[in-house]
């Protein structure tokens, strides 16, 4: 009767681990699939379509890879993107063809695209070389924690939110999408 009891607890811790594995791929891979970053809080809180209210002028004032200031009321006044995104980031770098076809289709209609790059100071030099090596036609400004905050990003990355002309959110995309996920959200800004 030992000898069984011992050999069905073998067989059990067998089929729990069998399912601890299947259980952590599943996440892994769910994970993966939506894009590079640690906090799936705030992944559910960037879905919600919000962002905090201030002022129009104090959202923002970050430099560009040229060290030009830019605030966020120079892009109030037309439809708009948000797309934060990292060197580091494999969906990041696999979007931005996608977001080329874009902004070549709706720049012409007046959409703007602004680029925040979340590199820290490890790989903040690689900003450049990206920058260059797709051709961004669009404004690329180095992020800050605080616009992170500002805008409920956490730490997912690629995430891309849509602005109306007068600076309200419409939408927002966290993960590398196709690219009818994009022309979905700008249908509603350019109908």
């Amino acid at each position: 009767m030992t000898t069984f009891y011992i050999h069905r607890i073998g067989s059990s811790c067998r089929h729990i681990g069998i399912v601890t594995l299947l259980v952590l791929s599943f996440l892994a891979a769910a994970i993966l699939s939506t894009g590079c970053g640690k906090d799936d809080n705030s992944r559910q809180k960037a879905q919600t379509g919000t962002t905090a209210a201030k002022p129009q002028a104090q959202r923002f004032v970050l430099k560009n890879v040229y060290n030009k200031h830019y605030e966020w009321s120079q892009f109030v006044g037309k439809p708009f993107i948000i797309n934060f995104w990292a060197t580091w980031c494999g969906p990041c770098h696999r979007e931005m063809p996608v977001l080329k076809k874009i902004y070549g289709d709706y720049h012409p209609k007046g959409l703007e695209i602004v680029a925040i790059s979340v590199d820290d100071d490890r790989t903040k030099a690689q900003v450049i070389p990206f920058v260059d090596r797709y051709r961004v036609p669009w404004v690329v400004l180095y992020g800050t924690e605080q616009v992170m905050r500002e805008f409920n990003l956490g730490s997912s990355v690629p995430t891309t939110i849509f602005f109306d002309a007068q600076g309200n959110e419409t939408g927002r995309i966290v993960g590398a999408q196709s690219e009818l996920a994009f022309r979905q959200q700008l249908d509603k800004l350019f109908p």
